[in-house]
């Protein structure tokens, strides 16, 4: 909370078991719509199984938490609402969501047009109503990060199936893109004040990366807040289709949240190691015709997952190393 006190966000603890990951957390978030544990993960079921009431008290003990450690680094002479705060909480985005939970036939539920929609509807109410809660306790705004692991299988159609005699059907991309919006403007009719799409950071024969397919909304419809993409990919420039889509994001004036160091050194602990990387990053920006100084606004620099779920004491280097570029970058732009 010290360091990311500007936008705090709900960690994710997934080493105490089951019902701590992110799948078993955003489905304790379904309003009426119970889960249960499978063989081969979660799925719905007529009343919640015991997995699912852990991941349930587990998601409101960390609210708890959240909160008390708010309290601790909180100016008590602050206005009691700071609208330039969010909250971030990640959840598993409503396409990886519906193929990774099973129906009672044990085929994905992204496999049934019907039970993919009734699935959104409920995540975008329990989502709405669990972030703006808990934001209110903290006296923030809201951001929510949709992440997307399966979003190039389900483009592709290569979601995984019980038996391979009854594949589940790709979705095509404009689908994919306006229900995207659609659960992003359900969201916002929620209170939630932002919404980011994380993308998959790796891609393969069977499931190509469609990274610009996101970027921009369809035709009429409100495009999503931005863009979480690794920064890796960005500085090898190993993805044109990814350099792309961060300019795309950038020019319309939306959020880029990049995910590890721009230098690919690693969080710096020293200032001019945190000099490096931000001269590194503003490369980044001269590369995707971003304004150096009129886009660092944009931008959110964050950890990357491993550099988060080691020891305590890593994730803590890796948050202050990242506060730190932040820091420095507008200074060494001008």
């Amino acid at each position: 909370m010290g360091e990311c006190h500007a936008l705090p966000y709900l960690p994710e603890l997934t080493d105490r078991g089951p019902g701590t990951d992110l799948m078993g957390r955003t489905a304790a978030m379904l309003v009426d719509l119970p889960v249960d544990v499978s063989p081969r993960g979660w799925r719905l079921a007529s009343s919640p199984g015991r997995l699912a009431r852990v991941a349930a008290d587990l998601l409101d003990r960390d609210s708890d938490a959240l909160e008390e450690a708010d309290e601790l680094v909180r100016d008590p002479e602050a206005d009691p609402v700071d609208d330039a705060r969010l909250l971030q909480v990640r959840i598993r985005g409503p396409w990886s969501l519906t193929a990774g939970l099973e129906l009672a036939s044990g085929m994905p539920v992204s496999s049934d047009r019907g039970a993919r929609r009734d699935v959104a509807a409920s995540l975008a109410e329990g989502v709405s109503r669990f972030a703006t809660g808990l934001a209110g306790r903290l006296r923030t705004g809201s951001r929510i990060i949709l992440d997307e692991p399966l979003l190039w299988r389900v483009a592709a159609g290569t979601v995984p199936a019980p038996s391979t005699f009854d594949p589940v059907p790709a979705v095509s991309v404009d689908q994919i893109g306006l229900a995207l919006c659609r659960f992003a403007d359900s969201l916002r009719a929620g209170g939630v004040d932002e919404i980011l799409l994380r993308v998959p950071t790796a891609s393969g024969p069977d499931a190509p990366a469609l990274y610009t397919a996101f970027a921009e909304p369809p035709a009429d419809e409100a495009a999503l807040d931005g863009l979480c993409l690794a920064a890796e990919p960005l500085r090898r420039a190993s993805s044109h289709d990814a350099l792309d889509a961060a300019g795309m994001v950038l020019g319309a004036g939306r959020i880029l949240q990049l995910e590890g160091s721009p230098d690919g050194r690693g969080w710096p602990d020293a200032s001019s190691g945190a000099e490096h990387a931000a001269r590194e990053l503003l490369h980044l920006m001269d590369r995707l015709s971003a304004p150096r100084y009129e886009s660092l606004h944009q931008l959110t620099l964050t950890p990357t997952e491993e550099q988060m779920t080691g020891s305590a004491a890593a994730a803590t280097r890796a948050l202050a190393g990242a506060r730190s570029v932040a820091e420095t970058a507008p200074r060494v732009a001008e």
